[in-house]
């Protein structure tokens, strides 16, 4: 009987310490969980600063207070790590895709050119409105764009995929519904290509706009003046088709002759 009791008493204390390591496994979750997300947090910063190439895995650990070893237990490689960074901005940046799905559809279920070349305009001021939208020190996601641009890498495809492409298609689409006439899908890109291209450049060369119109600071005012520019000057674009140039390519893809050299051959 002593013996049994004496069993008992030893079981009591070994049960007794399995809830705490069970608090401790938790724990180690999520140091575990909290270490993937310093990687990440950090990584967009310092990629965006530095690119991918002047990045080392060393500052990166580092910098985010992990051992090096979290790198490769997380994401694998460096590059596994650098496009899994440029999701993270991408996501953390206000989402604007859906809000361009939206205006897309209410133009369809209009169905006019009229309906399309509003919705583009709405589309063109949440575009600036995105760009402008985030606070300051908190966005990333243009200045890795940017080094990614310049040195792309393996991810580039996946993002153009995952979130550039989306958008872009639902411009295209504004597009073709505004100017019906516009066959090639190449001219179609084109002229989203202007839109998206005068939204960027007022982003990308934001200190040099602003100088050389004699603003001291951006403001909510400037926006709305940029946004009804672009939107004025993209409509009017659209709404005229423009002349064929001489020298450049005709509907089948060759080059045009200049009208001086047809009359010399025709005289001749």
């Amino acid at each position: 009987m002593a013996q049994a009791n004496a069993g008992r008493q030893a079981v009591g204390p070994v049960n007794a310490l399995k809830p705490p390591k069970r608090k401790a496994k938790r724990a180690a979750d999520g140091e575990t969980a909290d270490a993937k997300t310093r990687l990440l947090v950090v990584a967009v910063r310092m990629f965006a600063e530095r690119g991918f190439a002047c990045t080392s895995v060393r500052d990166l650990a580092t910098e985010a207070g992990v051992n090096i070893a979290a790198v490769n237990y997380h994401f694998r490689s460096k590059e596994e790590l650098y496009l899994e960074t440029l999701r993270y901005a991408m996501r953390r940046s206000k989402d604007i895709t859906p809000r361009f799905a939206r205006i897309l559809r209410q133009a369809q279920q209009v169905g006019t050119p009229e309906a399309a070349q509003q919705g583009i305009v709405h589309f063109i001021e949440t575009f600036i409105s995105h760009l402008y939208g985030q606070p300051a020190g908190t966005d990333y996601s243009a200045a890795l764009m940017s080094h990614e641009m310049l040195h792309p890498t393996g991810a580039l495809d996946i993002v153009v995929r995952e979130f550039i492409q989306p958008r872009f298609e639902i411009l295209m689409a504004l597009i073709r519904l505004a100017r019906p006439d516009l066959k090639p899908d190449l001219d179609v890109a084109f002229h989203a290509f202007s839109i998206v291209g005068q939204c960027l450049h007022m982003h990308f060369c934001r200190p040099i706009v602003l100088q050389l119109t004699g603003e001291g600071k951006l403001t909510a005012r400037f926006l709305r003046r940029m946004a009804r520019h672009i939107a004025g000057f993209s409509i009017r674009g659209l709404a005229v088709a423009p002349p064929r140039l001489a020298g450049t390519p005709g509907a089948g893809g060759e080059t045009e002759s200049h009208p001086e050299s047809n009359a010399d051959s025709s005289a001749a």
